[in-house]
C-alpha cells in the first residue's frame, strides 16, 4: 500500500490499535463476519480528535483521508478515495482540543466478494495558508463527485485524489496526527480504534464508545482528552437501499421507458440489455442482480399485456403504466 511512507517513517510513534468488544460499545451494535457473496459492507469514520498542533502563528486544518480496496465481481480491484475537512476540524488552533462527532461514510454500501480489504485512513494537520483553503476544497469536491458507493464512479477518480493528497501531505509543514494502514484478509463487523498514545499509557481494554457521540471514554466515563485517534466502524448489510442509483442500471432502464413510450420493436432488445447490465454489475452481489433482472422482465410483460388488452399504447398511459426504476421494491 505505502501511501504515507514518508510519513509514517518521520511520525513513528508508539500506537495504540485494537477492535473494542461488546461491552465496550453501543447496545445491539453489529458484530461477526462480512459474508462474501451475500452482503454489503460499510465503514464509517465515527469520531476523531485533533490536539492542538499550532506552531508559531500558524493554524491548522484537520484533514481525514481514507483510501480503501476490495475486489469485485469482476476481478479486479476497487479502488475508493474520500478527503474531508469536517468544519469541526478546520482552523485547529492552540486555545482548543477537537473532538468532533462525524459518523462519515469512507465506503458503502459496496458487495462484497471475498478477498483482502485494504484500509489506510489517515489524521493529518495541515497549514491553513491560502494554498491549502481552496485546494483541500477541490479535493473534497472530487471525492464527492467519485463517491463511496459505485464502482463505475470512484475508479477515474482514484488516481488524481491519491496524488492531490501526495502533494498536499508531502511536504515538511503537514502533520499525521494518527493513522491506520491495515489488509483484512477476512473483514469483520465492529469498531476499530487508533489511537497515538503510549500503550501503556492507554489501555484498550478500558475504554469505551459513548453512545450519544461517539466519543473514546476512559474506565470512569471522561472523554480521552491527551490523545488524538480515530474510530472506524465496519458493518455489513443483506440488502442495498440506493441500488436504484447505480449509473449503469439506471441509464439502461431509463432506455426501456423511452423506447416503451415510443411503441419502438426495440424495446424487447433494450430488455437485453438491460438484463446483461444487472447481471455484470459489480455493484450488486449477483442474487440481487438476478432478481432485479428477473423482476424488470416481469413488471415489462405484465404491463405489456395489460396494454394490449386496452388495444392502444397511448403515450400518456404507458408513461404511468411502466414503474420507475425506484419503484420495483427489489426486496418486497
Amino acid at each position: 500500500m505505502g501511501l504515507w511512507d514518508i510519513v509514517w517513517k518521520t511520525q513513528a510513534e508508539d500506537w495504540v490499535y485494537g477492535w473494542l468488544g461488546p461491552d465496550q460499545v453501543p447496545a445491539n451494535s453489529p458484530f461477526g463476519a462480512v459474508e462474501p457473496n451475500v452482503s454489503y459492507l460499510n465503514i464509517f469514520l465515527k469520531s476523531a480528535r485533533v490536539v492542538n498542533v499550532r506552531k508559531g502563528l500558524t493554524n491548522f486544518y484537520g484533514v481525514v483521508h481514507s483510501f480503501m480496496k476490495l475486489p469485485h465481481r469482476s476481478q479486479q480491484t476497487a479502488e475508493f478515495n474520500v478527503v474531508t475537512t469536517p468544519a469541526a476540524l478546520k482552523d485547529v488552533d492552540s486555545r482548543i482540543d477537537r473532538i468532533v462527532q462525524i459518523n462519515h461514510r469512507l465506503l458503502g454500501p459496496a458487495p462484497y466478494v471475498d478477498g483482502d480489504l485494504e484500509i489506510e485512513v489517515g489524521l493529518f494537520s495541515v497549514p491553513s495558508s491560502d494554498l491549502a483553503a481552496p485546494y483541500l476544497s477541490l479535493l473534497e469536491n472530487l471525492s464527492t463527485t467519485a463517491g463511496v458507493s459505485f464502482i463505475s464512479s470512484a475508479l477515474p477518480f482514484a488516481g488524481p485524489i491519491l496524488e492531490g493528497v501526495k502533494l498536499l501531505t508531502g511536504g515538511n509543514k503537514a502533520v499525521l496526527e494518527i493513522g491506520l494502514s491495515i489488509t483484512e484478509p477476512q473483514p469483520k463487523q465492529g469498531y476499530c480504534v487508533v489511537m497515538r498514545a503510549p500503550k501503556k499509557a492507554v489501555l484498550l481494554s478500558q475504554l469505551k464508545l459513548d453512545p450519544s457521540d461517539f466519543r473514546l471514554l476512559d474506565l470512569n466515563g471522561e472523554p480521552i482528552a491527551d490523545y488524538p485517534y480515530l474510530v472506524l466502524e465496519v458493518q455489513a448489510q443483506p440488502q442495498r437501499p440506493d441500488w436504484f442509483k447505480i449509473p449503469d442500471l439506471s441509464k439502461a432502464y431509463g432506455r426501456i421507458q423511452e423506447l416503451y413510450r415510443e411503441g419502438s420493436d426495440d424495446t424487447n432488445a433494450a430488455l437485453q440489455v438491460f438484463r446483461r447490465t444487472a447481471l455484470t454489475c459489480n455493484d450488486l452481489i449477483e442474487a440481487d442482480a438476478r432478481l432485479l433482472a428477473d423482476k424488470v422482465a416481469s413488471t415489462y410483460r405484465m404491463v405489456s399485456a395489460t396494454s394490449s388488452e386496452r388495444g392502444a399504447r397511448r403515450a400518456t398511459a404507458v408513461a404511468d403504466e411502466l414503474p420507475d426504476l425506484k419503484e420495483m421494491n427489489l426486496y418486497s
